[in-house]
């Protein structure tokens, strides 16, 4: 799969076609009437949950894409006061910037990749032109657009015994769940870092454990790490591990908390063998689980209120780039003000 593709949308349909739902009403609402059962009406608000929301917001942005499209090729062929910018030639040069910029070497060379990176700058290029002649039709009333995008659905949970960086009173929160098993876990790692970096006063990070019950060693690391956090080592392991995912055994743990050179490896060790925290790793799945995450990284990103220890939030799934996390962050830190 070409991992640049200017609009690639997947939608994932349940056993219900949601296409009849569009057909009955293409412009849904949370009070739109489903249906009626025994004389009384359903609203959509009754049944929506996470997944329902996301097909929607998912369904409501291919809707607008396609329908921007649409508007720009009738008025660029109808209307002579609206021609599309001429298109920009994509420099060899550009492409190797975007290529290292993006890190992208380890997804393939430079040879490999440089006609996806060039066909992916050149749709945006095109599709930049296309919203500004979009919105400047728009603002002339030329366009209309009957589309409402829905809101996304607030997810709450407990913060709990959360190991929380960054500001612990922030009014924002960054609340990841992960494997240390986990390959994508490990690459939204340095993400994760650099936005504690980015938001360190302004944002609280959190996190739980979410190993995998495939990953047959990730529960007994996660277990190493809660007993590395007894004694302030929690940072240091977790570091430490996701570098080395292939070596979570009892003994490799034991050598981990003595290079971190936690001060009673005793007490840590004895921790490790009893499994002390088993009963916090299981209740960290849980409240994931509770909130629709189902693989890892998962990550809820909203209003965190340090009173009642809860965070209210939205579902990020996956090891998405910085940009996603930082527009999802600046959002609620705009409504917080």
């Amino acid at each position: 799969m070409k991992p640049f593709k200017l609009f690639a949308i997947t939608l994932t349909l349940f056993s219900f076609s949601l296409s009849n739902l569009v057909a009955a009403d293409s412009l849904l609402t949370e009070q739109s009437v489903i249906g009626t059962v025994d004389g009384k009406e359903v609203r959509l608000s009754d049944i929506e949950d996470q997944k329902i929301n996301e097909l929607r917001i998912q369904l409501h942005d291919a809707l607008q894409e396609a329908f921007i499209r649409q508007a720009v090729k009738q008025l660029t062929e109808t209307s002579g006061d609206y021609k599309l910018a001429p298109s920009t030639v994509i420099t060899d040069e550009q492409v190797e910037t975007f290529y290292l910029k993006n890190n992208l070497q380890s997804r393939g060379s430079m040879d490999q990749l440089g006609p996806m990176i060039r066909e992916y700058m050149e749709g945006m290029d095109k599709a930049r032109s296309e919203i500004e002649l979009y919105q400047r039709a728009s603002s002339k009333g030329d366009i209309v657009s009957n589309l409402s995008k829905p809101q996304e659905m607030l997810l709450k949970l407990p913060v709990e015994t959360a190991f929380l960086r960054g500001n612990d009173k922030a009014r924002v929160m960054v609340m990841e769940f992960s494997d240390y098993q986990c390959p994508f876990c490990k690459r939204a790692q340095s993400t994760v870092k650099a936005l504690i970096e980015q938001y360190n006063d302004r944002v609280a990070f959190g996190y739980r454990h979410f190993p995998l019950a495939f990953h047959k060693e990730a529960d007994e690391a996660s277990n190493a790490v809660e007993c590395a956090r007894d004694q302030g080592g929690f940072e240091a392991m977790h570091e430490i591990l996701f570098n080395q995912p292939d070596q979570l055994f009892p003994d490799q743990l034991k050598a981990v908390a003595k290079q971190i050179e936690l001060k009673d490896l005793e007490k840590f060790n004895n921790c490790l063998d009893n499994n002390t925290y088993s009963a916090r790793v299981s209740r960290d799945m849980a409240v994931g689980q509770s909130v629709g995450i189902t693989g890892t990284p998962g990550f809820i990103i909203g209003f965190h209120n340090p009173a009642d220890g809860t965070l209210e939030g939205e579902l990020i799934s996956g090891a998405q780039p910085a940009t996603v996390f930082i527009a999802a962050i600046e959002k609620y830190l705009l409504n917080t003000k």
